[in-house]
């Protein structure tokens, strides 16, 4: 059902209220970048795992979101499609630690998101960029990207690491 609702409304229109844009409409579709067939497939290559469907449905929208739990500083900016290819210039050692994931976003700062299978199996981490070790390191703060992007499971977490 959420693919089906994906294919059909932006990320705005289904995401929990206690997100909101840094970016204004218009500048979110001023950013938004063509994602071709072959992209998406070099990008499962890297990953190791299946895309969820509201990833594979961010990627095909081709809008770069940024948001922001309200009241808070904590900031998810996704990744353009190209970073996520040149994931090796960008995190050299991440695929080391993290074989079956996929970075999807940072805090424009010292933090990484990554889908993927960590010490807490499968779901969604948080983790320093220069982390010694990205799965011993990271915290998990969601089982998947509905809970948390529009059930706001996982929220707590993360304003409990970030000390907001």
């Amino acid at each position: 059902m959420m693919n089906r609702k994906m294919n059909k409304m932006n990320l705005f229109s289904i995401i929990n209220d206690q997100f909101e844009s840094q970016c204004s409409q218009s500048e979110l579709e001023g950013a938004r970048v063509i994602v071709t067939p072959d992209e998406i497939n070099q990008i499962i290559e890297i990953a190791h795992i299946p895309l969820p469907d509201m990833l594979h449905s961010f990627f095909k929208e081709g809008v770069i979101y940024s948001l922001v739990i309200k009241g808070t500083s904590i900031i998810i900016a996704f990744c353009y499609v190209q970073d996520l290819i040149n994931v090796k210039d960008n995190y050299p050692y991440f695929k080391e630690d993290i074989h079956e994931g996929l970075i999807f976003a940072t805090d424009l700062g010292d933090d990484i998101y990554y889908y993927g299978n960590g010490r807490e199996g499968m779901g969604l981490y948080v983790v320093e960029a220069g982390a010694g070790n990205y799965y011993e390191e990271a915290i998990k703060f969601a089982n998947t990207f509905e809970d948390f992007f529009v059930d706001g499971k996982g929220i707590e977490t993360l304003k409990k690491n970030f000390n907001v």
